[in-house]
């Protein structure tokens, strides 16, 4: 089976297509899953690694709202422009400003959904603000050190996901 990504401007709502030769048990489970999945699905069919493209105007458009914060028993409410990166602690997921650090109750395969397109994964247990990082030190082993404009605060970024942020970091540019 192939699967391909077309982009169109002839349409004002997505589509997708399932081409087969004869509609079997598992051809149906499959559209009923994509129908399933459309509501979560956002508009950009060519996210890859769950990463949208960074633009702020489609960000404000679809309305993202921030995760309650909670310290202790009191809850913050908490811009995402105010937040350097989530990391995960344990079982839990920690949120951190430039001064201090909130825990969240979602996890972070959920945040990717909702977060906007200036966050990506750098790690498996790190989400960055690009908006925020200040420098990327690379090491002898390929991951490199990762550092905040006005934080004392630094996360590493794996091989793996490198490559992802170096494309976030350069469309950053693009829409400061």
């Amino acid at each position: 089976m192939r699967v391909r990504i077309e982009e169109t401007t002839e349409t004002q709502s997505e589509e997708i297509i399932v081409r087969c030769r004869k509609s079997t048990p598992k051809i149906r489970k499959l559209a009923e899953e994509i129908e399933s999945l459309s509501g979560r699905i956002a508009s950009d069919a060519s996210r890859n690694d769950c990463q949208r493209p960074f633009d702020r105007e489609m960000d404000a458009a679809r309305g993202f709202l921030a995760p309650g914060f909670f310290k202790g028993e009191e809850q913050y409410y908490l811009s995402f422009a105010e937040i350097l990166f989530f990391e995960t602690e344990g079982d839990k997921v920690i949120a951190h400003t430039a001064t201090d650090s909130y825990e969240t109750k979602q996890r972070l395969y959920e945040l990717e959904l909702m977060l906007p397109g200036s966050f990506v994964r750098i790690s498996r247990s790190t989400i960055a603000n690009v908006m925020h990082i200040f420098s990327i030190q690379k090491g002898l082993t390929r991951v490199g050190l990762v550092t905040f404009r006005g934080s004392y605060k630094e996360v590493y970024v794996s091989r793996k996901y490198g490559p992802v942020l170096k494309v976030k970091m350069e469309e950053r540019y693009r829409y400061e």
